[in-house]
């Protein structure tokens, strides 16, 4: 279905379901899925299609999830001015809170996802009641200063050579379409677990078929992602934050989760042992117990 521009009197249903909705004179796709407190599911990326939540670990088991597809991503259609930045993505997840007439949603995002759920949470602070940030960043700095060392652990697996020539592949820009890219990542998504074992292989066979789009991609990597920094706005959260860090997570790293959880006021930190970007995939049932007491502490309090 395709609803037109909203007003914040508009409000369009949260039964669970496929939908379309021109926000920001961009058609934007959403699911649906569960019933509960309203929680704003925003993916990783930029590109990176948002069915790559898979089962979302059954958060959707206690919360109403409203998974956003980004503007050129997914089902949803491209800008036509090319606008990627991390505030038209943040305007866009505002655009759907008023969409569906969302007083103050819970907003989750993941990866990139949760850099534009830092953008939103500072230009946005009362259209939010709790923050939710899984394996991110608000800075990268000299965090990232050496990819070869982060993954240096998995020199010995039989298929560490061509999963890392296909990472360097993407950070020197090397990829010319989205088919390239999409087989670049179903390469090099091996480095984002602790260990590739069954349960990541199948997770990947799951999806590894998703579209990645490249303009979304390049405009983060080569505009915005060298200088970025949100950490001067942190402190002007208010609302209740949870971070979510893999030890292992190579791309998101346990010291950038520190470095937010030190400029975001009361935030809680979540170190998941056994798992590197993939939480939801290699310890739900933890991400599924931590998110949900998160979400329920205060309620009926």
């Amino acid at each position: 279905m395709l609803s037109s521009e909203s007003t914040p009197a508009t409000r369009a249903p949260l039964s669970p379901g496929e939908y379309d909705a021109l926000l920001n004179g961009v058609r934007l796709h959403y699911s649906v899925h569960g019933a509960g407190p309203a929680l704003l599911a925003y993916s990783g990326g930029p590109g990176v299609d948002a069915r790559l939540w898979d089962d979302f670990a059954h958060l959707d088991d206690f919360t109403t999830v409203i998974a956003l597809h980004p503007r050129g991503s997914g089902l949803s259609e491209a800008p036509a001015d090319g606008a990627y930045a991390l505030a038209d993505y943040a305007a866009d997840l505002e655009a759907l809170r008023r969409h569906l007439g969302l007083e103050r949603p819970i907003v989750m995002g993941w990866s990139h996802g949760g850099m534009v759920a830092q953008q939103f949470a500072f230009t946005y602070p009362n259209s939010l009641s709790k923050l939710i940030l899984y394996d991110t960043s608000a800075y990268f700095g000299e965090f990232l200063a050496d990819i070869g060392a982060a993954v240096a652990e998995f020199k010995d697996q039989p298929w560490y050579a061509e999963s890392f020539a296909a990472l360097q592949k993407e950070w020197a820009g090397d990829y010319a379409t989205d088919e390239d890219m999409r087989r670049l990542l179903a390469l090099e998504l091996k480095f984002y677990f602790k260990r590739y074992d069954e349960r990541a292989a199948a997770f990947l066979s799951r999806t590894s078929h998703l579209p990645v789009r490249i303009a979304p991609l390049k405009a983060f990597n080569e505009q915005e992602a060298p200088t970025m920094d949100l950490r001067p706005r942190l402190k002007e959260v208010s609302v209740p934050a949870l971070i979510i860090v893999g030890r292992h997570d190579f791309i998101c790293t346990l010291p950038m989760a520190r470095e937010m959880a030190q400029h975001l006021p009361g935030a809680r930190l979540e170190v998941f042992d056994e798992s590197g970007h993939f939480a939801m995939v290699e310890e739900p049932e933890k991400f599924n117990r931590v998110i949900r007491d998160f979400v329920s502490a205060g309620i009926g309090a």
